[in-house]
């Protein structure tokens, strides 16, 4: 019997100047701050090219990485990233559908989030999965799938009744439905958004509220996780500035859910996107913003998913997560190939870059 080969997959990452190694290629031009390209897309890295960006005070550029993984061999995470798949595609199809009739198909987001969850539910390291597969095409729809699936996840592990489960990752997945209402070139743009721009962005949260409540008996509940996702505990959310005690317990859920996916994907097209463990880092970072004890829940089961796998750090060299550190998962404890062991917490310029497998 032929044995399964590792597969080779590439990834944009941003590489400090300081550690480059002649022999990368790099994924973008390295300009200088006015523009003036010093290397330009596909540039073998050399040590005098190296030299040169020093230079220039280049700090960082974004390079080509390999990551050898192995397949998937696990029946049930292969049955869950094909679920997977086929919810984005349905999404995608949906919300254009939606941007031309303004008419939300409630029994097909209601099938495809019931999917989302009996997979969740049936495979525990799914998710450890979603974050090597490529994020960046199709963002709004992926993200949708993610913070359903994620949403659902917080949800079991707070004790929530199934039924709420589900409607919690119905929510999750129709939470930026009302993005379909907006011009396509602010959804588009992959830099920050201008100020009347970005007001503008806003208004997904009540143009998505509605859409979804032309339906019959849509529950409140599901109404709320939509509208107030962006509700801040400290009163500096949108669209209503509620505080703590008038947000909606599927919305805080849904809040860590999409700050959680947003960091790691929302950067795509400008290279340096958060690994897992940089964004738990900044999810711990934004506690008071957020409600703790979801927040809090969501950190401590998610270490359960994110120790043993094989990471890339900033220095360049890959190593294994042994331990993940509770205060700042970037800055765990992992282990080289030479079996070194190397505490994370006290360096002071080496962290996890992204993950590898």
């Amino acid at each position: 019997m032929s044995s399964i080969k590792p597969q080779k997959t590439h990834k944009i990452i941003d590489q400090k100047i300081e550690f480059l190694v002649p022999g990368m290629e790099l994924a973008r031009d390295a300009c200088t701050s006015d523009g003036k390209i010093l290397a330009s897309e596909s540039t073998i890295i050399s040590k005098a090219l190296i030299k040169n960006l020093q230079n220039w005070d280049i700090d960082k550029v974004s390079i080509i990485a390999e990551i050898t993984a192995n397949p998937i061999t696990d029946p049930n995470i292969q049955k869950f990233m094909n679920s997977y798949n086929q919810s984005v595609t349905t999404v995608q199809k949906t919300f254009e559908d939606i941007r031309q009739t303004q008419e939300v198909p409630i029994e097909t987001f209601t099938n495809t989030a019931d999917d989302i969850v009996e997979n969740i539910s049936a495979t525990g390291n799914a998710i450890d999965q979603l974050y090597n597969l490529p994020q960046c095409d199709d963002y709004t729809f992926r993200h949708s799938v993610n913070v359903s699936a994620i949403a659902a996840l917080i949800a079991t592990w707070l004790k929530f009744p199934p039924e709420s489960v589900s409607a919690i990752a119905l929510a999750g997945l129709l939470h930026d439905v009302g993005k379909s209402q907006l011009p396509t070139e602010i959804l588009n743009k992959s830099h920050r958004l201008a100020p009347k721009d970005y007001e503008l962005y806003k208004t997904h949260t009540t143009l998505g509220y509605d859409l979804v409540s032309k339906i019959p008996n849509m529950a409140q509940s599901v109404l709320s996780g939509i509208l107030d996702h962006h509700e801040r505990e400290d009163g500096n959310g949108y669209p209503n500035k509620l505080t703590s005690e008038d947000i909606h317990p599927y919305a805080k859920i849904i809040a860590v859910a999409d700050l959680f996916d947003e960091s790691l994907t929302i950067n795509c097209d400008t290279p340096g996107a958060l690994s897992p463990y940089s964004s738990l880092d900044k999810l711990r970072q934004d506690i008071y913003s957020i409600d703790a004890k979801t927040c809090i829940t969501f950190t401590e089961n998610m270490m359960n998913f994110l120790s043993g796998n094989l990471v890339a750090l900033t220095n360049g060299e890959q190593a294994r997560v042994v331990f993940v550190n509770k205060d700042k998962p970037s800055n765990s404890i992992v282990q080289q190939f030479d079996g070194n062991v190397i505490d994370l917490s006290e360096t002071d310029d080496i962290c996890i870059h992204y993950i590898i497998r």
